[in-house]
């Protein structure tokens, strides 16, 4: 099971996402979720990627247990860095609804 841990923002990533241009703005006093395999922080720390700083903001978010300024925060950022994971949520959500639902047939009248 796979779990959420919040790290602090490294220098290297203010300043990757908040240079000149279209850029978010990062907020350092705002710690960063990361989700991590139970028992595998600190080899998933030293392989931090994209993907699992968004999988644990959207748990984070999902779950609403940290400040409404960070959830906003959390997801601003998610949006910026894909702005298509509404359209691939949906897509999934409808994927699933086929794969777990059987057709049912209209009531007799």
């Amino acid at each position: 099971m796979n779990r959420v841990i919040f790290l602090p923002v490294p220098e290297s990533f203010k300043n990757q996402y908040n240079s000149a241009g279209e850029a978010f703005p990062i907020n350092p006093s705002i710690p960063i979720p990361v989700e991590v395999p139970q028992g595998g922080e600190e080899s998933s720390i030293a392989n931090l990627s994209m993907d699992m700083i968004i999988s644990g903001m959207l748990r984070v978010i999902e779950e609403k247990q940290v400040k409404q300024k960070w959830i906003d925060y959390y997801s601003g950022f998610v949006l910026f860095m894909r702005p298509d994971i509404l359209e691939i949520c949906q897509n999934e959500i409808e994927k699933s609804q086929e794969i777990y639902h059987e057709p049912h047939e209209p009531p007799r009248t």
